[in-house]
């Protein structure tokens, strides 16, 4: 396994890599790091700031909700 680190562009969806090295035709892996995109954590944080929790006790409310769901559905899943 060979690791080359490099810059591209993305148009339309397509993204354009040169390599500097040589390496063999053949399919490779490919990770995208885009800096400047929002990641999923603040993706989520917007929903939730766009629903109204954007303070400690609303989310800990939205905690207490979750959970108490994760404990009936195990419950439920023991009884079946």
């Amino acid at each position: 396994m060979r690791i080359i680190q490099t810059k591209g562009t993305i148009n339309n969806g397509e993204i354009t890599v040169k390599l500097t090295e040589k390496i063999n035709n053949g399919e490779v892996d490919v990770v995208i790091i885009a800096e400047k995109e929002p990641d999923e954590f603040d993706h989520r944080y917007q929903i939730l700031q766009e629903k109204g929790y954007d303070n400690r006790d609303k989310i800990l409310d939205l905690i207490r909700d979750i959970k108490l769901e994760m404990l009936e559905e195990k419950i439920n899943n023991k009884n079946a």
